[in-house]
């Protein structure tokens, strides 16, 4: 029975032991320890990158730059009070510019994170970091926290963002024309287009007479400058000011003769009359009679002067012209 009791507490105690070095051995593991997923580099250089704060950049991340894998995330060393020291592995014969900048990115919410080193792809690469070298803080962004991107979030969503978006959707279908109407307003702005389009030349010209016009004012820059300088602006306000007091010595003469010049009323009346009668001269239709007149009548009098009696009547209403015929005939005025 004692033995029994004592192989019980026995294995109690080494249970308890194999607890107490299980926990221990747990709490010291860590994702670092954990083996990485990925390739190694080979050989590689250190460099130390820093930030004003990183956010679940674990060691062995990579390190990308022009979208290849060019290193990785040896460790991260926060200390407090100072900046984020991040050792990275880059691999032999990488070449990272001197004044490349350092990104914390993750491309998707749930991707991993991995540290990008961005360039000027434009820009030629004349000084490289060396072995052991550093960016500073100035060339790096920190990502932004996960509590400020939940909160933008939450604040999208629950700050009526969305609502707002459906009642505006609304307002426009309300104040758009129906279906149809559209259609039509569609072909019409079609058609504007396809016109211009066939008269691009118009636009040319239009674009080409802009041109010269800033061509010209460019090359009289200094006439312009001359107006809009200190003594253009002074010599402008003179003339106006000149203007301004020959009207103002002009308007009381205007008031004198207005109210002196009464007479002149019937006067100009009279013209008034008179020109409307010269008007009536020239009219349209009294300038056809006019023109008539003297192509029918003055024109082939003057060319053959004759006269066409027709009727002689005597103080009685008695046709002489019988009578008046001989008389003129004896004296030879007709044949």
């Amino acid at each position: 029975m004692k033995l029994s009791t004592r192989l019980k507490a026995g294995m109690g105690a080494a249970a308890l032991c194999c607890s107490v070095v299980v926990t221990s051995t747990a709490c010291s593991l860590g994702p670092n320890d954990l083996p990485s997923v990925t390739g190694g580099i080979g050989k590689s250089y250190d460099l130390t990158v820093r930030f004003a704060s990183v956010m679940n950049l674990p060691a062995g991340a990579d390190v990308m730059m022009d979208g290849l894998r060019v290193g990785v995330v040896h460790s991260v060393d926060v200390s407090p009070g100072r900046d984020v020291s991040v050792a990275v592995e880059i691999k032999a014969g990488t070449r990272v510019p001197a004044d490349a900048h350092a990104i914390i990115r993750q491309d998707t919410l749930l991707g991993d994170t991995y540290l990008a080193l961005d360039r000027d792809p434009n820009m030629p690469i004349t000084t490289v970091l060396q072995p052991d070298g550093v960016i500073p803080v100035s060339r790096t962004t920190s990502p932004p926290q996960l509590e400020d991107t939940m909160a933008v979030l939450a604040y999208f969503v629950n700050g009526g963002s969305i609502q707002k978006v459906e009642d505006a959707m609304t307002r426009i279908n309300r104040v758009m024309p129906n279906l149809p109407d559209v259609q039509n307003m569609a072909s019409v702005v079609a058609a504007d287009f396809h016109d211009l389009s066939r008269n691009t030349e118009q636009i040319d010209r239009m674009l080409n007479g802009v041109n010269a016009t800033a061509t010209a004012i460019g090359a009289n820059n200094h006439t312009l400058a001359e107006i809009f300088s200190q003594h253009g602006v002074r010599f402008w306000y003179l003339a106006a000011k000149d203007i301004v007091g020959y009207i103002a010595q002009i308007l009381p003469a205007i008031g004198s003769i207005f109210k002196g010049g009464l007479w002149m009323v019937p006067m100009l009346d009279s013209l008034a009359n008179a020109g409307g009668q010269i008007r009536d001269i020239y009219d349209v239709t009294s300038s056809d009679k006019l023109t008539n007149f003297l192509q029918n009548t003055v024109a082939p009098f003057v060319k053959d002067p004759s006269v066409n009696i027709r009727s002689v009547q005597s103080a009685k209403g008695d046709q002489v012209i019988g009578d008046v015929e001989n008389v003129l005939r004896m004296l030879g005025a007709v044949k």
